[in-house]
């Protein structure tokens, strides 16, 4: 994979790896969860909901799950990840101020935007996902 010009910077290698800049609204609700929950650096919460909604991307939209792997794993070897577990995750959700049933931007096969309906369980695998890389 190659490098990201701007290591510290997710937005740039969030575009090198997916092809696109991180489209409005992606990665919420993740982000306001983590950053109510993490005082790290923004680019840390903002790779982990990233990883959080690609992984969602991946399953309910057909985006590419070479991305999402290529996207984590280059996360994982130069972002610093905060940590929690399965005993957080309601704390988690709790501060994401969704309904059980909850519309978010998620991207497609060809990382377009597509609104999906997520639920409180897909959030859930979601943060399986995260956690257990």
């Amino acid at each position: 994979m190659e490098e990201c010009v701007e290591k510290h910077n997710i937005a740039v290698c969030f575009e090198k790896i997916v092809g696109i800049e991180p489209p409005d609204g992606f990665g919420e609700p993740f982000i306001a969860a983590f950053s109510a929950l993490y005082k790290g650096e923004r680019d840390e919460i903002l790779a982990a909901a990233y990883i959080c909604s690609l992984f969602l991307s991946a399953i309910h939209a057909e985006f590419p799950t070479m991305r999402l792997r290529t996207f984590t794993n280059y996360v994982h070897e130069n972002y610093t990840r905060f940590s929690f577990n399965c005993k957080m995750y309601d704390a988690i959700f709790a501060q994401m101020k969704v309904s059980d049933d909850f519309a978010t931007v998620l991207l497609d096969s060809n990382a377009g935007l597509t609104l999906i309906n997520c639920s409180k369980e897909d959030v859930f695998d979601a943060l399986d996902f995260y956690t257990n890389r």
